[in-house]
């Protein structure tokens, strides 16, 4: 099956903010991340604090937030943190309807094309936590290879070198 097309939005809106809490509340899309338990909360907070319609500077403080969209609708989105010479890639797709279609990759290659021709990093790097089957078989098409075995999860990277050569 051909993976679809995404895109990815720099520009956070209250509505995508809602949507975020949302699927960080459900089990299941969260049970991997490494978020804190109460970012949800967290989100609801800045909603009831702040009055406006563009939160993308909330959700760009220590490096760049995205909203993933298939079709203008958001599914997920994804985070790239600077690490010195390297970033760091959070992704989620947030709409379980959405799994398993391809969607991830593609909106996996976006984020790796941002950090090394916006960023220039040398390197991109993926916490994945050894039960999550789903993100290290995704991340490993893309090109990540495991490269660090950590407490609960396994550090994959992406050099920029590797990534044309798979481009």
């Amino acid at each position: 099956m051909k993976s679809k097309k995404v895109h990815l939005r720099q520009e956070v809106f209250e509505a995508d903010a809602y949507k975020i809490a949302a699927w960080l509340e459900d089990q299941e899309v969260s049970k991997y991340l490494n978020e804190h338990q109460n970012v949800s909360k967290s989100i609801r907070l800045v909603l009831q604090r702040m009055n406006m319609p563009i939160l993308t500077h909330v959700f760009n403080q220590n490096g760049s937030f995205f909203v993933i969209l298939e079709e203008q609708l958001p599914i997920g989105f994804l985070r790239l943190v600077p690490k010195g010479k390297m970033a760091e890639m959070v992704i989620v797709i947030g709409d379980k309807e959405k799994w398993g279609l391809g969607l991830g990759k593609n909106a996996i290659i976006q984020g790796l094309n941002h950090a090394f021709f916006s960023w220039r990093v040398d390197s991109v790097i993926a916490k994945i936590n050894y039960k999550n089957e789903r993100s290290i078989r995704v991340f490993r098409r893309v090109g990540f290879k495991p490269d660090r075995e950590l407490a609960k999860e396994i550090q994959y990277s992406i050099t920029m070198e590797d990534f044309l050569k798979i481009s």
